[in-house]
């Protein structure tokens, strides 16, 4: 049976993305891409309702939104496409997939009968764009910091996928790095990883050391109070998805440079990122 797919928006991991598809043999459809020398045989359209009449399998970009009210899109793609506008198009006989949704658009999806595939909870995608993020999170790093990795001491939030894959790959390059983490088991993985586990009444004591503070944790971790504990050189790096963990003016209330990096693989590594999405589906599908 021939499988077809049609991909809406975004950077350019979606661009590889269907590249990807297409060398499976699959029927390949795009709409409102970033430039790109794309194949002839992939059907490009500025028709959302032709775009997506072409595949019952719709790649939704990722994030979904950035905004909350609009499909992410390309910054080249002037025309706005209200996500009102998207669900109106949407029929029972999509599948609508994406890396993660939030309630209220899958409660939405729901209302339309769609089937949903959110394929980021695959343990295959979370490991593998972990790799990706803290790669490109190191590339950020030693973009912004005025000192040496080998002169830091690191603060990282949370050791799930991302907080693991930061932690193994910066370990050996900085003084130390100590973790805030409440679960027991991801506590002892880390410490074989040579990573600290601290408790919050160590903040206190640990923050004043630490010139980087990494957070993984989609949610506010430390208290406005424990911010003014930081190192004065301290640079925030915040990798979080929303509602991300520290606030869009951090950097002017607390006087520290606070870095918000959503989107990591698709800006260091879209052509790996990309191929990763598409074999995630096409082993979901």
């Amino acid at each position: 049976m021939e499988k077809s797919i049609t991909i809406i928006g975004g950077d350019l991991r979606q661009c590889y993305a269907v590249e990807y598809f297409r060398t499976l043999g699959w029927q390949t459809a795009c709409w409102h891409l970033p430039e790109f020398p794309f194949h002839p045989d992939i059907y490009i359209t500025d028709s959302l309702t032709n775009a997506l009449e072409h595949s019952k399998l719709i790649l939704a970009p990722a994030p979904l939104t950035r905004d909350g009210n609009n499909l992410y899109q390309s910054e080249t793609i002037q025309a706005l496409c209200p996500l009102d506008s998207l669900w109106a198009e949407l029929t029972a006989d999509h599948t609508f997939a994406a890396i993660s949704l939030c309630d209220k658009h899958q409660q939405i999806l729901a209302e339309k009968g769609c089937q949903v595939l959110t394929f980021g909870s695959s343990d295959f995608f979370a490991a593998e764009n972990a790799l990706l993020t803290a790669e490109g999170l190191l590339a950020e790093v030693i973009r912004y910091t005025p000192f040496s990795l080998s002169s830091a001491n690191i603060a990282l939030l949370g050791y799930g996928n991302c907080g693991s894959a930061v932690g193994r790959l910066f370990q050996p390059l900085c003084r130390g790095i100590y973790l805030l983490e409440q679960d027991a088991e991801k506590q002892k993985l880390a410490k074989t990883n040579h990573i600290f586990p601290i408790t919050e009444k160590d903040l206190a004591q640990i923050l004043p050391q630490c010139q980087i503070l990494i957070n993984t944790i989609p949610a506010s971790v430390l208290e406005p109070a424990m911010l003014c504990l930081l190192h004065h050189s301290c640079h925030i790096f915040d990798i979080a998805s929303a509602p991300y963990g520290f606030p869009a003016d951090t950097t002017r209330k607390c006087l520290l440079p606070c870095f918000r990096l959503p989107g990591i693989p698709g800006r260091f590594s879209p052509v790996t990122a990309g191929e990763l999405i598409g074999r995630t589906i096409e082993r979901m599908t």
